[in-house]
C-alpha cells in the first residue's frame, strides 16, 4: 500500500495473477477436466432401460422461451428418484441411504414448450459404498440433455458417511 501526496489517497499497487497467495497457477489441480459432453454414451436412447415421462410446464422456460437449467435438474431428479424408489425402501429398513454426492448436467442443446421428456436412467459404476447414475433427456429419439449423478452411502439415522465400511447389502 502506498500514500500519495495527492490529498493522502491511499492506492493499492497493481496486483499480478501471479503474486501472492491468490495465485490461480497455485491453485491447479492436477486433474485434467473433462470434455464436453462428458460421456457421449449418455446420449443413446438405447443404453436405458428404464424411463420416465415428464411433460415440459410453461414455468420451466425462461425469458427466451427454452426449458431453463432448474428444470433440466428436476427432469434428472425425477428419474432418478423413481428408479432409486426400490432401492431406497430397501436400504431405509437395514439403516442406510444413498445420497447425492456429486452431480454433473449436461446442457447439449435447447428445448422449448410444449413438449413431452423421456427421462432414461442407468447404473454406470458400482463401487463398495458408492455408485455412479447416468441419465439422457430425450424428446422422441433425440438427446437434449446428460447428468451423472455419484451417490453415497450414509447411516440413516447419523447422517454420517459410511465410506469405510458397508453397512448395507
Amino acid at each position: 500500500m502506498t500514500v500519495t501526496s495527492d490529498n493522502d489517497i491511499v492506492r493499492m499497487p497493481p496486483r499480478s495473477y501471479h503474486d501472492g497467495p491468490s495465485c490461480l497457477s497455485r491453485q491447479l489441480m492436477s486433474v485434467p477436466p473433462t470434455s464436453y459432453p462428458a460421456n457421449p454414451a449418455l446420449r443413446i436412447h438405447a443404453h436405458y432401460r428404464h424411463f420416465e415421462r415428464e411433460r415440459v410446464r410453461w414455468s420451466d422456460t425462461d425469458q427466451l422461451g427454452h426449458v431453463n437449467n432448474l428444470a433440466f435438474g428436476a427432469y434428472c431428479e425425477t428419474g432418478r428418484s423413481m428408479f432409486m424408489s426400490q432401492v431406497t425402501m430397501q436400504n431405509r429398513a437395514l439403516g442406510c441411504l444413498f445420497v447425492v454426492s456429486q452431480l454433473i448436467i449436461n446442457f447439449i442443446e435447447e428445448l422449448y414448450w410444449p413438449a413431452e421428456v423421456m427421462v432414461g436412467t442407468g447404473v454406470m459404476a458400482i463401487g463398495r459404498t458408492s455408485y455412479r447414475i447416468g441419465q439422457g433427456l430425450f424428446a422422441g429419439e433425440h438427446c437434449f440433455g446428460s447428468s451423472e449423478a455419484l451417490l453415497v452411502q450414509i447411516d440413516a439415522t447419523t447422517r454420517v458417511f459410511l465410506g469405510t465400511t458397508v453397512a448395507c447389502a
